[in-house]
């Protein structure tokens, strides 16, 4: 590309080539410029809360990528990841902050891709990202984290300390300048032909609009690592909100306390910036009481985790003294609510359907009182929640004060996002429909296959399978298993159970073991002891408990924090073929485990977290 220095505009093929792919996000951008005197953000942070302009938020990034420019300039960039398609890359972990939120953007808009780390990540998994995307140095925001990196041998930049201010005077980055001009072309040439010389970029002008980079993994591995472009992530939150159908006077501030890792988390944002509404950004470990008085979200992005905090929070709010909310609801409610999730409610049309829910969350929020309601969630009209099954019970909850709880599907490869329920009809563990760019159909063994039909997205135009089983209801489809057994913990990681249960079965005393905990909080063990092992529990039951607990200690030392096993069962019985519980090669039955052992998985999971 041209420099500034020069004073030469760039051409329209140049100017083509580095907005290919990105348009719809910059012309984003360019609609939050404009609004220099309303918040599009706001941040709760050690008791302090801050909001920030169109114009704050396009200074912050200028201000960003100045940083990022003289900080990248004396490395050596040259060199691409190892398949050879893209890079340099800058890998984050960071928390779901302001600052990430700015860097991020800034480091992509100056040029580079931006590579995504769950927290959790262990110093190999780093390693392996670092290689295959390309990463020429690594960003965090974590307070005394960037000490620990420093045995990566690349440069770390540290985040913690920084802070943004109100009416910054930086100027804007120089792709949004560029872009700015590129779509004004006919009357930057007319000026021209007056001065003779095109205007110039204050700043490094970029060859290229860098990528978002993902990767999800197990215990057993990498999965499919996934790159997408800003327009990806536009496109899947601006389908999001046709599909949902949200009522027009629902203003959206959003509020998402996920991972960075998943591009889930993404879609709170550019779903509220679409929406000309506010982000809210959420103090880490914060009391969601605070960030519902302050940050006052009229929709919150959840995980099963963050469900669970919002019904916690709502059980309480129903003991605190002064307000005595009518929970009682009538033997009328009730008995609608029990239809509405009994067979014969599958045999209502679905817009009979779909008015009876709206008329129930309608009559609940209003028996149960409009002033707990506001006292208690504040602003929140819905959780829209993604990543595994929502809990019916914290549904129910929720339904009561009138919040419905829409359930969205997703992979990485689609931005986080393939089918949602709509606002007028959100249906208990259903994945609802998918949204407009996207088709489904059921492939061999019933797995779901899914085509992305938006250019934004590598590969459209092409099936490709979800690895999830699933069956089609006359509300949308319903996912039943995943093919290759993978589990999805409430809080979102993906982990293979086999390898846990081949490292627990090399112990003398334990004959079987199977590995449970998917879309629960944590993992947990059902084993069958060997004979001899068997033989002694009977009279000395403690002592095999301990053999077997010391054995899962030392396996969880070989894994990460999110995949190690909490507690187990011993069980008196062991899988049989004849129960469908073991299939004729000698593999565990899963789904039939379910069934069969459910007093058992329940057990383990009614004391809450270890």
């Amino acid at each position: 590309m041209s420099n500034e220095k020069e004073g030469i505009f760039p051409e329209d093929e140049q100017l083509s080539r580095l907005f290919a792919g990105n348009e719809q996000f910059l012309n984003l951008l360019m609609r939050q410029c404009v609004r220099t005197e309303q918040v599009i953000a706001r941040s709760y942070s050690e008791g302090t809360w801050n909001q920030y302009s169109g114009r704050d938020f396009l200074a912050h990034l200028g201000r960003a990528t100045g940083h990022w420019e003289k900080a990248l300039s004396g490395l050596n960039l040259s060199g691409e990841r190892a398949s050879g398609k893209r890079g340099p890359a800058l890998l984050f972990q960071t928390h779901n902050s302001y600052t990430s939120w700015v860097s991020s953007l800034a480091a992509v808009l100056s040029g580079y891709d931006v590579m995504f780390m769950p927290l959790h990540a262990s110093e190999a998994d780093i390693r392996w990202c670092v290689e295959y995307f390309g990463c020429v140095a690594l960003v965090t925001d974590i307070e005394g984290y960037a000490s620990q990196l420093k045995d990566m041998q690349l440069p770390v930049f540290d985040l913690s300390g920084v802070h943004w201010g109100v009416r910054d005077k930086s100027v804007e980055p120089p792709a949004v300048t560029l872009f700015r001009w590129f779509k004004t072309a006919e009357e930057l040439r007319d000026a021209k032909r007056q001065t003779g010389v095109f205007p110039s970029v204050q700043g490094h002008i970029p060859a290229k609009i860098g990528f978002f980079n993902f990767i999800s993994f197990g215990h057993d591995g990498f999965q499919k690592p996934e790159s997408l472009s800003l327009d990806a992530l536009v496109v899947s939150a601006n389908h999001l909100l046709i599909h949902l159908n949200t009522p027009p006077e629902i203003f959206w501030k959003t509020l998402e306390i996920l991972p960075l890792s998943n591009p889930f988390a993404h879609l709170s944002r550019y779903s509220a910036l679409l929406k000309n509404g506010v982000v809210g950004f959420p103090q880490l470990g914060g009391e969601l009481e605070s960030h519902l008085r302050i940050l006052r979200p009229t929709v919150i992005f959840a995980s099963p985790n963050e469900l669970e905090k919002l019904a916690a929070h709502v059980s309480a709010q129903l003991r605190a003294p002064g307000f005595s909310p009518r929970l009682a609801l009538g033997n009328r409610l009730d008995q609608a609510r029990e239809l509405l999730k009994s067979g014969r409610a599958l045999k209502l049309p679905e817009t009979v359907f779909d008015a009876a829910t709206r008329t129930l969350l309608w009559a609940s929020r209003n028996t149960i009182g409009k002033d707990f309601v506001r006292f208690s969630l504040a602003d929140l009209q819905m959780v829209v929640h993604g990543l595994a099954s929502a809990r019916e019970a914290h549904v129910e909850l929720l339904g009561q004060m009138g919040v419905p709880v829409i359930e969205t599907y997703g992979v990485t490869a689609a931005a986080g996002l393939l089918s949602a329920n709509t606002f007028d009809s959100p249906h208990l563990n259903l994945i609802g429909n998918p949204v407009s760019h996207v088709s489904f159909r059921l492939g061999q063994n019933s797995v779901l296959e899914y085509r992305l039909n938006h250019p934004a997205f590598s590969g459209h135009g092409h099936w490709q399978e979800t690895g999830d089983v699933a069956q089609m209801t006359p509300f949308g489809f319903k996912i039943t298993g995943r093919r290759r057994h993978l589990f999805v913990t409430a809080g979102g990681a993906t982990i293979s159970p086999l390898r846990l249960e081949q490292l627990l079965r090399e112990t003398h005393e334990v004959q079987d073991v199977c590995i449970v905990g998917d879309k629960m909080p944590y993992l947990a063990a059902l084993v069958v002891l060997s004979a001899d092992a068997q033989a002694e529990f009977r009279t000395s039951p403690e002592k095999i408990r301990e053999i077997v607990q010391q054995r899962i200690g030392s396996v969880n030392e070989t894994l990460p924090r999110h995949a190690t096993i909490k507690k187990f069962l011993v069980l008196e019985k062991p899988f049989q073929e004849s129960l469908g519980e073991k299939l004729p090669s000698g593999s565990l039955n899963r789904l039939k485990i379910n069934e069969t052992r459910r007093p058992e998985i329940d057990s383990l999971y009614q004391t809450g977290s270890p």
